[in-house]
């Protein structure tokens, strides 16, 4: 037989609050780590971006050609998250729809510049909440 359920208890499943260094993914690197934007395989645009702020402003005047190669190679992701090592916004661009490409621009900006914002809100470290699950508590 079971126990009638009254209220749902919500149990913290992860104890520890997972830290971002928001100084690794907003600093400046150095140009051999910098994006560099191409319009085509073997031809660059000769615009590089060397942080994430740089890169917000570069895609607001980029060739709508260059942005639409990087992101259907997920060449932006990838600098995101291997070399300035945040896994959340490279997880948004991903998100991104490609079936309207006059929108990409503004959408990838829009993304970016929230994210920027984000970190910014934490200038060390950026604290996500533990997780919880909700299981329900006998009656008495």
């Amino acid at each position: 037989m079971h126990p009638k359920v009254g209220k749902v208890k919500k149990t913290e499943i992860t104890k520890k609050k997972i830290a971002v260094d928001t100084t690794k993914i907003l600093r400046t690197v150095n140009d051999n780590e910098a994006f560099y934007f191409y319009e085509a395989l073997g031809k660059p645009t000769g615009e590089k971006a060397n942080s994430l702020a740089e890169f917000a402003e570069k895609v607001k005047t980029a060739k709508l050609e260059s942005l639409m190669f990087h992101i259907q190679r997920k060449d932006f992701q990838n600098w995101i998250e291997k070399t300035l090592g945040d896994k959340e916004l490279a997880s948004r661009i991903a998100k991104l729809p490609l079936t309207n490409k006059q929108k990409a621009r503004t959408q990838l900006q829009s993304i970016v510049e929230k994210r920027i914002t984000e970190l910014n809100t934490e200038p060390s470290m950026l604290l996500i909440p533990p997780t919880y699950i909700a299981h329900p508590v006998p009656l008495a």
